[in-house]
């Protein structure tokens, strides 16, 4: 909801936002068998006395300090969940905290939800109107604006027709370009730059960058990592309601991303494997499954990095090393160990073998102990794109007779630095070459 708020009380002058110890929790109500509200159940409750619900309160913000200067820019990081929303609904006004305190020194306007305050049946005309008076606006301020809102939003053609007409990018185009005409001191935004095409956004993205750079306080949430280091003087990360950390936008966001992939590394590890495959969400076209003769039967599937550590999660040019331990049950000549990599949605990224490599596969007898080995199919410079991938092991016959295949076995996360499109990375650099000198003719 975009909305204007301005402070009658000033804990420091010298800060645009001023937050000291702020906290806010919120009742959550488990409901009992027989507890839901219709007419029916709530005479059955009342006649029967059934149990109540179950009443419990989850701590949003924890005593949570922010002092930020005039003309800063301040980033809020975290994962869905952190309280990253609430805060900031918090600083405009929209919640009230249980405790602390939360000094605004100006006029915000919140980019929160755009055009939530819009009346579907009047006409985007008359919701300018309306909704510039909510945002503190004078009639005269909004009739000398209201020419630039309209431009800005693109919206000329359809300014007059109710806004229930509109889609829901020209709904939000309006609700953004009326808010960033209301001439704010304090910009405050959580992840609505996406609210047209290509073009629109990259419009938004300037008007940001005008205001802040003519002294505009900025407070910014958003998982755009990237824009948050762009834009921000300084970085907090919170989870749980909780400062985690902050500081120079680099080092918060370098921190953040490693307790990211910490924490999925983490949960993949968690996630059942090998055998038991049935819990991963796997495209149908990836079904899993195991079958086979076992003659020679896979025991262990392991995807390995440099310091063969089991890891689920690499970046692009990693070493990734596949090891597969087998145990033989038959003794064989005719022997193929393959793998195979497909990418979540289906698409066959590598599928590879020995016989295909034409390495050579020892005869496997059995002879040692205990008639088990190893073997390990070795990436040294790993290129896959950002995505999610799963893999298939098998060990057969050259003629593809299955001693025993596994099929989507593992699932492991590919991360790279910059958003390429497409499957994989690879090493690749950008060449300019001198221009030309072309002799031009000359003119009578």
């Amino acid at each position: 909801m975009s909305r204007i708020a301005e402070s009658k009380v000033n804990l420091n002058v010298d800060y645009s936002i001023d937050i000291v110890d702020l906290c806010k929790k919120f009742k959550r109500s488990t409901l009992k068998k027989g507890s839901y509200t219709t007419l029916k159940t709530s005479l059955l409750n009342w006649f029967f006395k059934r149990e109540k619900e179950t009443i419990s309160y989850t701590q949003a913000i924890s005593n949570f300090t922010a002092r930020i200067p005039r003309g800063a820019s301040l980033g809020i990081i975290g994962r869905n969940g952190s309280g990253k929303s609430t805060l900031l609904k918090l600083i405009s006004g929209i919640y009230k905290g249980d405790s602390g305190k939360i000094a605004i020194n100006g006029r915000i306007a919140a980019l929160i939800e755009l055009g939530a305050g819009f009346h579907p049946d009047f006409t985007g005309r008359e919701n300018l109107y309306l909704g510039g008076i909510m945002h503190g606006l004078t009639r005269a301020q909004i009739d000398e604006r209201f020419d630039a809102i309209v431009k800005f939003a693109e919206l000329e053609h359809v300014i007059d027709d109710p806004v229930r007409t509109y889609s829901s990018g020209m709904y939000m185009r309006l609700g953004f370009s009326l808010a960033i005409h209301t001439d704010p001191d304090i910009l405050i935004i959580d992840e609505v730059l996406a609210v047209g095409d290509a073009a629109f956004v990259s419009k938004c993205k300037d008007r940001i960058s005008h205001l802040r750079n003519t002294g505009k306080t900025l407070l910014l949430v958003s998982h755009d990592l990237s824009a948050v280091e762009q834009w921000c003087d300084e970085v907090i990360w919170i989870d749980a309601g909780k400062e985690m950390d902050r500081g120079s936008p680099r080092r918060v966001i370098d921190k953040y991303r490693a307790w990211v992939e910490k924490a999925d590394q983490k949960r993949l590890m968690s996630e059942p494997q090998a055998e038991v495959v049935v819990n991963h969400p796997v495209p149908e076209k990836l079904a899993k499954g195991r079958w086979g003769s076992r003659e020679i039967e896979i025991t262990s599937i392991k995807i390995l990095d440099k310091d063969l550590k089991e890891q689920n999660l690499f970046h692009s040019g990693d070493k990734f090393i596949l090891q597969l331990d087998y145990l033989v049950n038959e003794p064989q000549e005719d022997v193929v160990f393959g793998m195979g990599i497909n990418r979540a949605d289906g698409i066959v990224v590598l599928g590879t073998n020995t016989d295909i490599a034409e390495i050579a596969v020892p005869a496997l007898n059995g002879a040692n102990l205990t008639g088990r080995g190893s073997v390990r199919f070795v990436i040294d410079n790993l290129i896959l794109n950002e995505g999610t991938f799963f893999l298939d092991a098998a060990v057969h016959k050259k003629d593809g007779y299955p001693f025993d295949y596994h099929q989507a076995a593992l699932k492991f996360l590919a991360r790279s630095s910059y958003p390429h499109v497409g499957v994989v990375v690879f090493p690749h650099e950008w060449q300019f070459l001198p221009e030309k000198k072309v002799a031009r003719a000359a003119h009578d």
